[in-house]
């Protein structure tokens, strides 16, 4: 996943998405142009869209971060190769009791 500006509106959803040293603005997944700053792909939708009332600062748009730079997404991937085949995840792992049984728990007596 790329950094990327998201706005929801009623007429789609409008992103401001970084590509190379350049950014894309996109309303869903239709690119409408590509600009020099993310300042100047918000000026360029608000002008196209004034019926989206769109924000005039980025700050008010929810910015998402490039998936390589949030510490928890390397960690995803750097154990995904670790996964083994044939378990699925989605089932709960079964716990095992390392008491034998034959030999009851301390403090606990067979008699009632």
């Amino acid at each position: 996943m790329m950094s990327q500006y998201v706005f929801p509106s009623s007429r789609g959803l409008f992103r401001i998405v970084r590509h190379g040293h350049r950014w894309r603005s996109l309303i869903d997944v239709r690119e409408v142009a590509r600009h020099d700053s993310a300042e100047a792909a918000l000026d360029a939708l608000r002008l196209a869209w004034p019926q989206a009332r769109l924000p005039q600062t980025l700050s008010e748009w929810r910015y998402l971060a490039e998936a390589s730079a949030l510490p928890h997404a390397r960690l995803a991937r750097a154990t995904s190769t670790f996964r083994t085949s044939g378990v699925d995840p989605s089932q709960a792992r079964v716990r095992r009791s390392r008491r034998l049984q034959g030999r009851p728990s301390r403090g606990v007596t067979d008699h009632g």
